[in-house]
């Protein structure tokens, strides 16, 4: 998938986990002033049973460490100040003492967290979940031990021997027994609200919904798929412009993925086309078409991998290396599907074609080569596997433009920023004389950026954050924070104008917005500045929804940027299927009736995906709602029982698009 849209519903982590921080002292502090809630008093017995202990190991379970001292702090702070508003009758002068109530408390949650955080390297989900159950009421007797060593230290009894039977009291008993029973309890649920932190299972302990056919069905391809996936991990199959040739036309790596998926098809007995090294295709059955579209490249390893990335390591409950998510994982799990269908002879009247393109990440000219060139029909209905589930209706319209005009900014020789259209510029050189005066005004004016001196010239840095192109918000674009501070500060009315045209993300200074109930609002990124030698050119990615004429926009453009020109690059076509469509409900209806999910909706993204290629064709899965497979960034990752469920919900898929084939194909 050539798109981050994924991370465009998960919040700033950071952020986030502050938030949970302010629920966990909040939660506590509720727990601790409010009667019968955090210390409940058992009546007609001198005993009090403390429960905020539940509530520390519950978010060590959950989070690990980090979040685990915080709700410690908050548990030891908050029990001192308890401490002083109690009654005279039930003052214990101790328990003021930070070394009594906040310092046990503060080692209990860090070394709560840090049991849980190292059980998460157990490999195996089923024995990871009995020995993280088991460590519960270990942790509530280290509370126990830590506080009353304390206690009895700063009190100056030293009466040690007491810790043990307190330990098997009946308030110590409770409050083991109260934790051992309600943490496991509450924690599974939880982790589905927090899948994101990867802190327990995520879908990897056994269900106990009731298998499906097209579980059974498909059970024994698992083996076969891991298999596979491993050794197609293995193949570096980036877009290699060094050996790019006639015979390897998105060089030798694609080749010879391509390749490993022909040898593959033919050995499992189905027909198999290769056309010129740039698209593989499968096909079983005669008849009307279910089109699956696939593709075998991947983006660039990039850094930081503590693995090698054309590698597939298992963990237990999920793989890593680059392609398991994005896009051989998710291919081998439609491709596994179609097999299965056919092996277990449910297949209609109609043809299953496997189409595995050869440099969607760089172009998608694999599957235009099979539609446009080889006049390959167009699907009657179809999927690509190659985004989130539980599909996509909508893709954003894409129109790539450059906009040039000559133009003099007296003193400056050079403004240059961004790596790609389609990306925020994260970072602006700007080479002018050496003016002093100007890195003053930058600073007043608080801009990020960084500076040398070289001989007479000023060579300043602005710096920004990099986002896709197509959440330009998410991001912060360096190159237009240059084009702005050099705009005031030398009263350039050419700058001063693309500033004024072009800094509203959302086209407003162009005229070109424009906003949908489905699809949201247009999106604008400015993702090339280049100035050199008087000549000064942007190149610009906007992206807009279904309410929009493409023609009046682009028109818009053009008039608006005027006396600057505009040279349109290349466009990429709307997609947008009806949510009661055929094909939307048909699919949706097949990752609902095989996952459980039936809260998830289908989604509009802004990115685009093979499913703009073809026709009758939409994106389904297989990132599951709240799950971050670190598509196209270092430790891309899939959940093994992801991968497997995708199985039976392609086959699933496949064989209901089948059924309406011999119905209406009205979409």
């Amino acid at each position: 998938m050539n798109t981050v849209e994924k991370k465009k519903s998960m919040k700033n982590k950071v952020v986030e986990r502050i938030a949970i921080s302010a629920i966990i002292i909040a939660l506590i502090a509720v727990m601790s002033f409010v009667p019968q809630v955090g210390y409940v008093a058992i009546p007609g017995t001198p005993i009090s049973v403390t429960t905020i202990h539940i509530v520390v190991i519950l978010f060590a379970w959950i989070f690990g460490w980090k979040e685990a001292t915080v709700a410690g702090l908050a548990f030891g702070v908050l029990s001192m100040a308890r401490a002083y508003t109690l009654p005279a009758s039930a003052f214990d002068p101790y328990f003021v003492n930070p070394l009594v109530s906040v310092l046990p408390r503060l080692i209990f949650g860090f070394i709560s967290g840090l049991v849980f955080d190292l059980l998460r390297l157990i490999k195996k989900p089923s024995l990871r979940f009995w020995l993280d159950v088991l460590a519960v009421p270990l942790l509530v007797a280290v509370h126990t031990v830590i506080t009353l060593t304390m206690y009895f230290t700063i009190n100056g009894t030293n009466d040690y021997t007491n810790i043990v039977a307190i330990l098997f009291s009946v308030n110590g008993g409770i409050e083991v027994g109260a934790a051992t029973i309600l943490v496991p309890l509450m924690v599974l649920p939880l982790d589905k609200a927090f899948p994101r932190y990867e802190a327990i299972y995520h879908g990897t302990l056994k269900s106990r919904k009731k298998a499906s056919i097209y579980d059974t069905i498909t059970l024994n391809t698992h083996n076969d798929l891991l298999k596979n996936l491993a050794d197609f991990v293995a193949i570096d199959s980036q877009y290699d412009e060094k050996t790019v040739s006639a015979k390897d036309p998105f060089g030798k790596g694609v080749t010879k993925a391509l390749k490993f998926i022909e040898k593959l098809g033919k050995e499992d007995g189905f027909e198999v086309h290769n056309y010129d090294n740039m698209v593989v295709e499968m096909l079983c059955g005669e008849g009307k078409n279910i089109t699956i579209m696939a593709h075998a490249d991947v983006v660039p390893e990039g850094t930081g991998w503590d693995q090698n990335p054309f590698e597939m390591v298992d963990h237990g409950d999920r793989l890593t290396g680059r392609g398991v998510a994005d896009d051989k994982g998710p291919l081998l799990a439609a491709y596994y599907a179609m097999k299965a269908v056919r092996d277990n002879h449910l297949m209609g009247d109609y043809q299953i074609r496997f189409i595995v393109g050869g440099n969607e990440e760089s172009g998608s000219l694999g599957v235009e080569h099979y539609f446009n060139k080889l006049k390959k029909p167009q699907p009657d209905l179809g999927f690509s596997p190659d985004a989130e589930y539980p599909l996509i209706f909508a893709e954003k319209g894409i129109i790539n433009f450059e906009v040039k005009k000559k133009l003099s900014i007296k003193g400056v020789y050079s403004i240059k920023g961004g790596v790609a259209s389609n990306s925020v510029i994260e970072k602006c050189q700007v080479v002018l004389d050496y003016e002093p005066d100007f890195i003053t005004y930058l600073a007043d004016h608080k801009y990020d950026h960084t500076y040398t001196r070289e001989g007479d010239l000023l060579i300043i840095t602005f710096n920004g954050k990099a986002a896709h192109g197509s959440t330009p918000e998410e991001g912060f674009n360096a190159g237009m924070a240059a084009i702005k501070a050099v705009a005031n500060y030398f009263t350039n009315k050419d700058l001063l104008q693309i500033y004024s045209l072009y800094s509203n993300l959302q086209g407003y200074g162009l005229e070109a917005y424009g906003n949908s109930e489905e699809m949201g609002h247009n999106s604008l990124n400015v993702g090339i500045i280049n100035f050199e030698e008087k000549n000064f050119s942007m190149i610009v990615n906007f992206r807009y929804v279904d309410t929009c004429k493409v023609d009046e926009l682009k028109t818009n453009i053009k008039e608006h940027s005027k006396p600057f020109t505009i040279k349109i690059l290349g466009e990429s076509k709307l997609l947008f299927y009806p949510k009661e469509s055929v094909l939307v409900t048909t699919l949706l209806s097949a990752y609902r009736e095989e996952s459980g999910d039936t809260k998830s909706m289908p989604k509009a993204i802004g990115g685009g995906t093979y499913a703009k290629e073809a026709n009758n064709v939409v994106a389904f899965g297989m990132e599951f709602p709240g799950w971050d497979s670190h598509m196209h960034s270092t430790g891309e990752q899939v959940r093994k029982a992801d991968l497997f469920k995708s199985v039976s919900i392609y086959a699933r898929a496949i064989v209901e698009l089948g059924k309406k084939l011999d119905g209406s194909n009205e979409n």
